[in-house]
């Protein structure tokens, strides 16, 4: 059904990188995910079992975008804008809002045989804080474009180094000391009544293979002249990311040991 004529003037929002993403009034707008069945049915899903960590999935405007609801708040979207955004209290908070999702999901349909649905591509830049007593902290989850039947694991471990600092400058008794919060946050955190914990023996390794397979990954779309994936590496991510993989290598036994300290 066409719009009003008199809807809403459209409020570009700041930090996309990828989809093109505008505010129109209390609801957003922007360019369909590729799998836009199945992440309508997800937030649908979450929505439905009253889960609170995600914007409602609202069907598609008159230009073909995704609408969603505005879920307010803040955005991180530059990078470490503010270290209250990645305090032991997010982290905790963060761990619970992953659990509550992977718990929604695990033994639906929408998770088929994996272990749960999840996100994988969790970082500050996708995540909505709201101010609290204790500082900001996570409230909701954007950008489900990659959202899909997978490992409880692999949320934690992408959330593990996207919420924390890698490369030369880094301590790895820090990366894993925060490791180590997100996985006893997460296991505290179960809603079920047999509740799953994590392999965390695991997460390191994963964390390995999820950097490698971000920088490939945007190597790749940069080569199909993929705009965005090309705006990424023109930027340095491929090299900075490669980094980020040689460092965690290097002092990979270091994180494993905080992580299970």
């Amino acid at each position: 059904m066409p719009e009003p004529t008199d809807s809403p003037a459209e409020e570009p929002l700041s930090g996309g990188f990828v989809a093109d993403v505008v505010r129109v009034g209390d609801t957003v707008r922007r360019t369909p995910p590729a799998n836009l069945d199945f992440v309508g049915a997800l937030l649908r899903h979450l929505a439905g079992v009253g889960a609170d960590l995600a914007p409602r999935h609202l069907g598609v405007d008159a230009h073909g975008r995704q609408m969603l609801s505005y879920v307010a708040g803040r955005v991180p979207w530059r990078d470490r804008e503010d270290p209250a955004f990645f305090g032991d209290a997010a982290l905790v908070r963060l761990a619970e809002l992953i659990r509550r999702l992977h718990d929604a999901c695990a033994g639906t349909g929408l998770a088929g045989d994996a272990e749960t649905v999840c996100h994988r591509d969790l970082s500050p830049k996708n995540t909505v804080y709201r101010d609290f007593p204790a500082g900001p902290l996570p409230v909701a989850f954007l950008d489900w474009d990659l959202a899909a039947p997978g490992r409880r694991i692999d949320d934690v471990a992408f959330a593990g180094w996207h919420w924390a600092a890698l490369g030369d400058d880094a301590d790895p008794a820090e990366l894993g000391r925060r490791c180590r919060l997100l996985c006893d946050a997460y296991d505290r955190a179960s809603t079920a009544a047999a509740p799953a914990r994590l392999a965390r023996g695991e997460l390191v390794g994963v964390m390995l293979d999820q950097i490698e397979s971000t920088w490939r990954g945007i190597d790749a779309g940069a080569d199909r002249d993929e705009p965005a994936m090309r705006r990424l590496r023109d930027k340095g991510a491929v090299n900075g990311i490669r980094r980020w993989q040689d460092w965690l290598r290097t002092h990979r036994e270091a994180v494993a040991a905080a992580l299970e300290a």
